[in-house]
C-alpha cells in the first residue's frame, strides 16, 4: 500500500510496498513515485493520477515497475482517492501486488495450448467435442465455432469409427493416460473430405471430471519434416550457444551427468569445458571462497531437487581477477529424463555500473544536503543585514517622505526589496527541487486574487506607463490552489509583462473554464519573445538576452512559477507565436467556492483614543542594529515603550519581572534556540499568556506550524516590512 500526493510525492510506503519494491520505507518517503515507473508507462500513470485527483478509482490496472536496484516487475494495481474532512480528493492511496507466477503459468499455458503443434480436442461423455484449439481447427479444415458441437465421429472415415468407437469403450473402462506414439493410429478425415494418418493419445479430464477426455491429435504425415526441422534447430541452438558470451551447462539429473557445456566458460572462467567435466566439486573450482557455502546451500540443492534457482556471486577466473555472475537454472519440461540447463552470465560490469550509480546518488545526496544547510544558513546571514536595511529604509521613508532624501531613500527600499525577493525566489527553488516546500492547496476565488496582485502591481505598471486590465467574466469561479503561492505566480506573471513591455503598453488578464480546469492567462501586447528562444523560457538564470537590453530581472521568475504551478496540481503554457498578443496561462483544477475570508481585525487608528498607561515591547535580540530599527519604530507609536534583551535568559527574567504587553523574540539567540524561550514563557504561569511574535529569516511553513502550535502568536520575517509590526502593535493598543 503506497500513499503520494496529487504530485506524485510518495507519503507512505508499508512493508508490502518495501517487499515488493525491495526499497525501505525511509528509502522512498518524499521522493516521486515516478522514480519506480519506467519511461514508456509515465503518461498512462499520470492519466490515472489526474482521474483519481478529481474522484474516480482504478481497479485492475496492470503494469510494469522498476524497483530501485534497476530490476521490473510486474504488477496489478487499483488506485483510489483520499479525502479529507471536507470530501476533497487530496492524496491517492495505491493498493498492488505482484502478477503471480499462477497467473503467469495460467497465461502462458493457455498460449501454449494454442502454439501447440498438435491439434487438441476435448470430448464431453456423449463423444462431443466441447474445446478445440487453432491447430485442431486448422488441422480438420473447420472454423473452430463450427467444430466445437461436432461429434468426434465427425472427424473420422466411416471405414475406421467403429475401431475408434471400441479404442473409446475401451478407454472409459480403464481411463489413464496414453502417451503419443503408444495410442490410438488412425486415419482422419477433413472437413472437404480428404483422410490424413494421424496419432491421438487419450488422457481423462485433470480436474476428474467424469467422462470428459482430452485428445491430442497428430498429423504424422508431417513427421519427417518435424524431425528434420528439429535437428536444424537443435543444430542452430549448438550455433547459438557457441558464439554468445553466456555459458550453457545441459545436466541429466537422473544419471547424474553433465550432457554439454559451452565454450563461453573459456570466456568466464578462463577454463574449458574439460575442466568442469572432471571436476569433483564445480562449486570449489570456480565459486568464490565467501560465496561457496551460499552458492551450494541455495542454488546448487535447488538444482539437485530440480527447481528453478537464480544466483548472484563472485567467481574466480584463472587470471586472478573476481568477477560476478548470475546463473541461472531452469529445468526442461517435456525432456525424456529430468534434465535441467543452468546459464552462467558475467555480470561485472552491470554490479560496477549498479555500485557506481550508488555511491553517485549517495554523493548526490550529501551535495544536496549541504547546498540545503547552505542555502538556509545563507538565507539567515543575508536576511539578517536586510533586516537593518529595509528596516531604516522604511523609517527613513517616513522621516523624508517631504525632503529631497525622498527618491534616494525610495532607491534604497527598493534595491533591498529586490535583493530580498532573488532570495526568496533562490530559496524556493531550492526548497522545490529537496522535495520540501510544502502548499496548502484550497478553494481560492479568482475575482478577489486577480484585483489583489493588479492593486500591488499598479506602481510599477505607472512607472513604466503601462496600463492593466482585465475581463471579470469567470472571476466568481474558484481554483483549488494554495492562495499564496498563486498570488506570487500572478505576480511573477504581471511582473514579466510590465517589464518586457512597450511604454504605453498593456496588459490584460483573461480567465477561461474547461470542464474541470481553469485556464488564468495574463497577456500583454509587447515585442514578445523570439521563437528560437522559447524552448529556453523556463530554464533558470536564462534571460534570454534581456541584460542587453537593460531590463532588470535575475531569470528564475518563470522557472518558479512553473515549478509552483506543477505543485498544486496544474501547469503553465505560452501562447503560440501565430495568435496577437503574447502570453502566459497557469491552468489548474476548478473547485467549488467554499473560500473562507477572515473578518477583518479591527485596529486602533492613529488619532484615536488610547487606554491609560504605556505599553511595553521586550523585544529578545542580540543584533544590535536589528535592535535599533525597533526603537526606531517605536518612535512612531509613542504610547509604547521598548525594553531589550540580548540573550534568551535574561529575556525571560525581564518578561517574568516587567510583564510585558508583547514579547518580540528572535529564533536565533547566543545562548540558545528562541525556541527554547518560547517553551519556557509558556510553562510559566506568569508569562503564559504574554503575546510572542517570533522574528525568523528562515520563515518555512513547517517551521511556522510547528511554532504557532507551540503558543506563538504570530511569526515575522526578516527583514521586516515596517507595516506588519506597526499592526501588531496596533491590534494589541486596543
Amino acid at each position: 500500500m503506497i500513499t503520494k500526493g496529487l504530485d506524485g510525492t510518495i507519503r507512505t510506503w508499508n512493508p508490502g510496498a518495501a517487499a515488493l519494491y525491495r526499497a525501505q520505507a525511509s528509502e522512498m518517503v518524499g521522493r516521486s513515485i515516478e522514480e519506480v515507473i519506467p519511461d514508456a508507462e509515465r503518461a498512462r500513470e499520470q492519466e490515472l493520477r489526474r482521474r483519481v485527483a478529481v474522484g474516480d478509482s482504478v481497479s485492475g490496472h496492470r503494469c510494469t515497475r522498476r524497483r530501485i536496484d534497476g530490476s521490473e516487475v510486474e504488477i496489478v494495481m487499483s488506485m483510489s482517492p483520499v479525502r479529507d474532512d471536507d470530501g476533497t480528493v487530496v492524496a491517492v492511496a495505491s493498493i498492488s501486488r505482484a502478477v503471480s507466477e499462477e497467473e503467469r503459468d495460467a497465461e502462458r499455458f493457455a498460449a501454449l495450448l494454442e502454439a501447440a503443434p498438435d491439434g487438441i480436442l476435448g470430448v464431453d461423455p456423449a463423444g462431443v467435442i466441447a474445446v478445440a484449439n487453432a491447430q485442431a481447427a486448422s488441422m480438420f479444415g473447420y472454423p473452430r465455432s463450427e467444430l466445437v458441437g461436432l461429434p468426434l465421429e465427425a472427424l473420422l472415415p466411416e471405414g475406421v469409427r467403429a475401431r475408434h468407437a471400441a479404442h473409446v469403450e475401451a478407454f472409459r473402462r480403464q481411463p489413464q493416460t496414453r502417451a503419443m506414439g503408444i495410442g490410438l493410429a488412425l486415419v482422419a478425415q477433413r472437413r472437404d473430405g480428404s483422410v490424413f494418418p494421424v496419432e491421438i493419445s487419450l488422457a481423462p479430464d485433470a480436474a476428474g471430471t467424469n467422462g470428459y477426455v482430452i485428445a491430442a491429435v497428430r498429423d504424422v504425415t508431417v513427421r519427417e519434416r518435424l524431425e528434420l526441422a528439429s535437428r536444424e534447430n537443435a543444430d542452430r541452438l549448438r550455433q547459438l550457444a557457441e558464439s554468445v558470451g553466456t555459458m550453457f551447462i545441459l545436466l541429466d539429473l537422473e544419471t547424474p551427468e553433465v550432457l554439454y557445456i559451452s565454450p563461453a566458460s573459456r570466456t568466464i572462467f578462463g577454463r574449458p569445458p574439460e575442466d568442469f567435466l572432471n571436476a569433483e566439486d564445480p562449486i570449489a573450482l570456480v565459486v568464490h571462497p565467501d560465496d561457496r557455502s551460499h552458492v551450494a546451500e541455495t542454488f546448487w540443492s535447488a538444482v539437485q531437487d530440480g527447481l528453478p534457482a537464480v544466483s548472484e556471486h563472485r567467481a574466480l577466473n584463472t587470471n586472478g581477477d573476481v568477477r560476478w555472475v548470475r546463473t541461472v537454472n531452469q529445468p526442461v519440461a517435456d525432456a525424456p529424463t529430468a534434465r535441467t540447463v543452468i546459464t552462467v552470465e558475467d555480470i561485472t560490469d552491470r554490479i560496477a555500473a549498479a555500485q557506481a550509480l550508488q555511491e553517485a546518488e549517495q554523493a548526490a545526496r550529501l551535495a544536496n544536503d549541504a547546498k540545503n544547510h547552505f542555502l538556509s544558513r545563507m538565507s539567515h546571514e543575508l536576511r539578517t543585514p536586510l533586516n537593518a536595511v529595509l528596516g531604516f529604509g522604511q523609517i527613513l521613508q517616513y522621516e523624508l517622505a517631504d525632503t529631497p532624501h525622498r527618491d534616494a531613500v525610495n532607491q534604497i527600499v527598493k534595491g533591498g526589496r529586490h535583493l530580498l525577493n532573488l532570495i526568496n525566489d533562490v530559496l524556493d527553488i531550492a526548497r522545490i527541487e529537496a522535495g520540501e516546500l510544502s502548499i496548502s492547496r484550497e478553494p481560492v476565488r479568482l475575482d478577489g486574487l486577480i484585483d489583489e496582485s493588479l492593486q500591488l502591481m499598479e506602481p510599477v505598471a505607472g512607472e513604466s506607463s503601462v496600463s492593466m486590465t482585465w475581463d471579470r467574466a469567470n472571476g466568481e469561479l474558484c481554483a483549488f490552489a494554495d492562495r499564496q503561492r498563486l498570488r506570487q505566480i500572478l505576480l511573477n506573471l504581471l511582473s514579466n509583462a510590465i517589464k518586457y513591455n512597450r511604454t504605453g503598453g498593456h496588459v490584460w488578464i483573461e480567465v477561461a473554464h474547461q470542464a474541470d480546469e481553469i485556464d488564468v492567462t495574463v497577456w500583454d501586447d509587447g515585442p514578445g519573445i523570439a521563437e528560437a528562444m522559447r524552448s529556453r523560457l523556463f530554464v533558470p538564470f536564462d534571460r534570454l538576452g534581456a541584460d542587453a537590453a537593460g531590463v532588470d530581472g535575475t531569470g528564475i521568475g518563470l522557472a518558479l512559477t512553473r515549478s509552483l504551478a506543477e505543485l498544486m496540481g496544474g501547469r503553465v503554457s505560452v501562447s503560440p507565436p501565430e495568435v496577437d498578443g503574447f502570453g502566459f496561462t497557469v491552468t489548474l483544477p476548478v473547485a467549488p467556492d467554499r473560500e473562507e475570508r477572515p473578518a477583518p481585525a479591527e485596529r486602533v487608528r492613529a488619532g484615536d483614543p488610547l487606554p491609560a498607561g504605556s505599553l511595553t515591547l521586550l523585544y529578545i535580540e542580540d543584533n544590535e542594529p536589528n535592535v535599533r530599527v525597533v526603537e526606531h519604530v517605536l518612535s512612531l507609536r509613542p504610547e509604547w515603550r521598548m525594553i531589550h534583551a540580548g540573550v534568551g535568559r535574561l529575556g525571560i527574567d525581564m518578561a517574568v519581572t516587567h510583564r510585558p504587553d508583547v514579547v518580540l523574540l528572535d529564533l536565533h539567540l547566543p545562548d540558545g534556540p528562541g525556541a527554547d524561550v518560547l517553551a519556557a514563557l509558556r510553562a510559566d504561569e506568569r508569562t503564559r499568556e504574554t503575546p510572542v511574535v517570533v522574528v525568523t529569516a528562515d520563515a518555512t511553513e513547517v517551521l511556522s506550524r510547528r511554532l504557532l502550535s507551540q503558543g506563538a502568536q504570530r511569526l515575522l520575517v526578516k527583514p521586516l516590512e515596517l507595516s506588519d509590526l506597526l499592526a501588531i502593535l496596533d491590534d494589541h493598543s486596543a
